[in-house]
């Protein structure tokens, strides 16, 4: 399980990357998909997936009250999301697209930040 969330690690930095040299490829992919339930339900589906496996595997990190804060953050982002509804998540989505235009390297950096916390979080035994 531990693999599961160094994979997902690896995905946040490429992404953090793309972010960083091309953001439109992103911006545009979601965009696109934005009238899809597919991209709805798979938001819910990742975060939820995500929260639970961040609380099952937290004790395992280096840094377990930091994992378990993100998988609660993660499982809370699934509740809202499924309460909002898929047209307020694409209006809110939106109207979010815009703004983080200018500010996707920003992102990026933070994105890339962030994977490289759960790489290495996740990459040596605790003592």
């Amino acid at each position: 399980m531990k693999l599961l969330i160094k994979l997902f690690g690896i995905l946040i930095i490429l992404a953090g990357i793309s972010l960083l040299i091309k953001p439109e490829i992103i911006l545009a992919w979601i965009e696109n998909n934005m009238e899809s339930t597919a991209l709805y339900v798979t938001a819910i589906v990742a975060r939820l997936a995500l929260g639970v496996l961040f609380l099952v595997v937290a004790k395992e990190s280096l840094y377990p009250a930091a994992i378990k804060v993100f998988g609660y953050l993660f499982v809370l982002a699934a509740i809202i999301l499924f309460f909002i509804g898929h047209e307020s998540f694409k209006a809110f989505i939106n109207s979010l697209i815009p703004h983080v235009n200018p500010y996707a390297p920003i992102v990026g950096v933070l994105a890339i930040v962030f994977g490289a916390f759960l790489v290495y979080a996740f990459s040596n035994r605790k003592s």
